[in-house]
């Protein structure tokens, strides 16, 4: 206690640098209290006993409040710890998967039910965009005919949190993780085409043909099977393709359908033109001929090593 009074008496002491918050606290106290004194121009040994002890008496108490104030921090600072381990607990421990984003976009952060969901390692879904995650609302629905790339392609017959399952036409059933889902083609939604190509001699009559395939298409439409199925039933594109060599023409013939029925309406519409062309004499391209040049004396060579693997083989 005679040390603190001539520290504060103003007795010199040598700067010693603070190792600790609270000793940073204690010197900024010791020289708010010398200032204090000096303004009012008094020492610690010119004041009345009286004084000395009413000053001794208050810095007790401040000494008792510091130490409230310390219990009261660490008590604050356990419950903070003690909240913070029990929201780890709940984040990690959730059966809801959690995503934490930025604003571009990118996974901060994520639980293990959210990485167990996509059935991705946690570690690579961080910095990853989440809209990769994502499917867009009404892209697809159970009964689509969809194909979502990586040759996976069929009617979708469930959409669960994680998977999309497909089953193709060889009845395959294809489960495709929502992370491997590049893009979605969607074969049955609103209204679809029936496209056929009609392969010609490159002599026929253009137009002769073009007016076969609309009678072909009033004929469809007089099914009354097919008819509530087409919503346009002659749509001519024109020439597709024309191939000198091969002496062939195609023709592009498109058939509006409702969604999901353009197979049924196509194979119709091509046993009709089938049986058109049959009708009208119409042939398919005859294959373009071939000249094999021969040099002489290769039909004997060949003659005779026929002969010689026959007499092995016997």
């Amino acid at each position: 206690m005679i040390t603190n009074q001539r520290e504060i008496a103003g007795a010199p002491t040598e700067p010693q640098r603070p190792t600790s918050v609270a000793e940073e606290r204690r010197r900024r106290a010791e020289t708010i209290l010398s200032n204090r004194v000096d303004r009012s121009s008094q020492r610690i040994g010119t004041l009345p006993p009286a004084a000395v002890q009413e000053l001794m008496h208050e810095l007790s108490v401040h000494e008792i409040e510091l130490e409230l104030q310390n219990e009261e921090l660490r008590r604050v600072q356990l419950e903070l710890e003690a909240s913070r381990a029990l929201y780890v607990d709940l984040y990690e421990l959730a059966p809801v998967g959690y995503c934490t984003v930025g604003d571009s976009g990118l996974i901060l952060q994520a639980n293990l039910t959210a990485a167990s969901l996509l059935r991705v390692p946690r570690g690579a879904l961080i910095k990853q965009a989440l809209s990769r995650f994502i499917l867009m609302e009404d892209q697809i629905a159970v009964g689509d005919v969809v194909d979502v790339g990586k040759e996976h392609a069929g009617v979708v017959e469930a959409i669960s949190v994680r998977t999309i399952r497909l089953r193709d036409q060889a009845g395959a059933v294809h489960t495709v993780p929502f992370s491997e889902v590049t893009s979605v083609k969607n074969l049955t939604r609103d209204f679809a085409y029936a496209v056929a190509r009609i392969t010609i001699p490159i002599g026929e009559d253009i137009d002769r043909v073009v007016e076969i395939l609309h009678e072909v298409s009033e004929e469809l439409m007089a099914d009354a099977t097919l008819r509530p199925l087409i919503l346009d039933p002659f749509d001519y594109q024109g020439v597709d393709t024309f191939d000198a060599v091969s002496g062939s023409v195609v023709l592009l013939v498109r058939i509006r359908t409702i969604a999901g029925k353009q197979w049924v309406v196509g194979r119709a519409f091509n046993r009709l033109v089938k049986i058109a062309f049959d009708k009208h004499g119409i042939r398919p391209p005859e294959p373009a001929p071939t000249t094999i040049v021969v040099q002489p004396g290769y039909s004997d060579r060949a003659a005779t090593e026929d002969a010689t693997l026959q007499r092995r083989r016997a």
